[in-house]
């Protein structure tokens, strides 16, 4: 009887453990991700956004074990995009690259944009930035921002500048605002559609991020460039003069970064932001991102919500010292 009271005790305790073990195996086999993530550009494609995105996609789908699907949103500055992974499902499995002209520029320049930036998204990881680039065709007058304050003094109705986003919209402010003259913004799509309307000598001036195309047009003459947006020489661009040596304090940025949809859980934060910082360490991500004037970065989820609240801030500073007109 004592054997067989042995026998059933340890088989009770080994059946006991099969719901425990089962569940234990349910749970990794539903570990984040189980299906394809879609990421959300809201940028045409050719534009920097799309190229670090599609950059970023190899080495994440590895470390995710799933495709990082590249879907491009373009639309109302960035807003069509950015509006949409808003209104996802929070489950980890639609995500938006945008730079900070959505979430901390659009918002306080148009009041109808569709979202509160600080409550409908979880901030992922910031993962680039670089200073705008003042570039034009080669037939544009001026050769410098020097040149062109003389050049933009002497025409009545403006110069035409495209822009393709609320920070270079901003930017295109600002410098319009310091150098005295007057900037006709040209809206675009994206960067891809305003750097073929430059080549085209459509608008023949531009304000934008570089990028792979135009530093290769710059290099066969088919595109110049006037100057950069960074308070210092930047290093992926030597030789080319900060506007700021014209026009001392002006600035003008970029950065990009990965969200979420708000009441996405934590753990799936947690694990897109490794996620997202592995990827920035590879080689040919960096070649990339390097080739198209951007620095790679990484951070907190909690730094990049940061930086979201003070560039709101920035933003609304500058509307005023530049009387930048609100929607």
């Amino acid at each position: 009887m004592k054997i067989l009271r042995r026998r059933f005790h340890v088989l009770a305790v080994t059946m006991l453990a099969f719901p425990a073990m089962f569940s234990a195996s349910a749970a990794q086999a539903k570990e984040y991700p189980e299906q394809p993530v879609r990421l959300v550009v809201n940028f045409a494609a050719g534009g920097t956004s799309d190229v670090m995105a599609r950059a970023l996609s190899k080495p994440l789908s590895v470390t995710l074990g799933q495709p990082l699907i590249i879907e491009n949103k373009p639309g109302a500055l960035g807003v069509v995009g950015t509006a949409e992974v808003g209104r996802a499902k929070p489950d980890g499995y639609t995500l938006v690259l945008t730079t900070q002209g959505s979430l901390t520029e659009s918002p306080v320049l148009n009041s109808n944009v569709p979202y509160d930036p600080l409550t409908a998204f979880e901030p992922v990881a910031l993962v680039g930035e670089s200073p705008l680039i003042l570039f034009a065709h080669p037939s544009f007058p001026a050769n410098s921002v020097a040149e062109l304050i003389s050049y933009g003094k002497t025409r009545k109705h403006g110069v035409d500048l495209a822009v393709t986003g609320s920070s270079v919209k901003l930017g295109a402010y600002a410098l319009a605002g310091s150098a005295g003259i007057n900037l006709v913004q040209i809206p675009y799509g994206g960067q891809g559609p305003a750097l073929t309307a430059a080549l085209g000598g459509h608008t023949r001036l531009v304000l934008n991020t570089s990028s792979t195309a135009l530093t290769e047009n710059v290099k066969a003459g088919k595109l110049k460039i006037l100057g950069v947006g960074s308070e210092q020489a930047y290093p992926l661009l030597p030789g080319v003069p900060p506007i700021a040596d014209t026009l001392p304090g002006y600035t003008a940025k970029a950065w990009w970064g990965v969200f979420a949809p708000a009441g996405t859980d934590q753990k799936i934060i947690a694990r897109l932001n490794d996620a997202f910082s592995q990827a920035l360490r590879d080689p040919e991500v960096e070649a990339v991102f390097k080739a198209n004037g951007v620095l790679p970065v990484t951070s907190t989820p909690k730094e990049l919500g940061d930086l979201v609240s003070a560039g709101l801030n920035q933003t609304r500073n500058l509307v005023k010292e530049h009387n930048i007109p609100v929607e």
